[in-house]
């Protein structure tokens, strides 16, 4: 295991980022805590975001085109129409690649800074953003398995990508069923950027470990049963 962390050495990014993805979470996240720059992580994540976004993008109009073909007749747009429509969903999903990563993560923080007005000792807000935004670099490796299956698989299909343990239900209709979205939230790359936001946040507050996780995980469960409380009445 490497030894990422010693008192006044500066740790390159590179070293940074193999610690929090692999090397050493622990004492990674530790010296990130006292050294919160986090501008790295971020560019790189937001970066792999919109590349594997404008990789996508040919599906992703292919998809809306096929979802406005589908549509019943009384509601069809016509072709000038679906042009506009389609080309808002692409931009649609450019924004959202560069926007929603810092919201989350904005988010993530404050919910730990008020998880951390009740317990451990004060951490800096910009320490705990830290925490989050490297915490959620293994979502890089998420974002690029899936652009994967985007390209083998057909457009009309690529709402269902998944490598949750959503995988192993039946097809499922345009509009999923309630197991299935959330079973889809499962996915392991997910659960392990979780872990990751835990033992920075235990790392940043001094608290143990697992308080911290019990705080991350309730609050992401408490996600996911809202999502699949408001999602489709498809079958399961």
């Amino acid at each position: 295991m490497m030894y990422i962390y010693v008192s006044g050495e500066r740790v390159p990014f590179w070293k940074r980022v193999y610690g929090v993805i692999w090397g050493s979470p622990a004492r990674t996240l530790e010296y990130i805590v006292q050294k919160p720059d986090f501008l790295g992580a971020g560019a790189l994540i937001l970066g792999a975001n919109l590349a594997m976004t404008m990789i996508q993008l040919p599906k992703i109009k292919e998809f809306t085109y096929w979802t406005l073909q589908n549509m019943p007749a009384e509601v069809r747009y016509s072709a000038e129409n679906m042009d506009v429509v389609v080309n808002v969903a692409a931009f649609s999903a450019l924004a959202a690649s560069a926007a929603l990563p810092p919201a989350l993560w904005v988010v993530t923080a404050a919910l730990l800074k008020l998880f951390n007005v009740f317990t451990g000792e004060r951490a800096r807000f910009k320490s705990l953003f830290a925490v989050t935004v490297f915490a959620n670099l293994p979502v890089v490796l998420d974002s690029m398995i899936k652009t994967v299956l985007v390209l083998a698989t057909p457009a009309r299909n690529i709402t269902k990508i998944t490598i949750s343990p959503a995988l192993f239900l039946p097809p499922q209709d345009l509009v999923p069923g309630k197991m299935y979205v959330f079973l889809s939230h499962f996915d392991p790359i997910i659960v392990w950027s979780l872990v990751l936001t835990a033992l920075g946040g235990s790392r940043a507050m001094n608290v143990p470990f697992w308080k911290t996780f019990i705080y991350v995980t309730g609050l992401w469960l408490l996600y996911v049963a809202g999502m699949t409380a408001i999602s489709g009445m498809g079958g399961v």
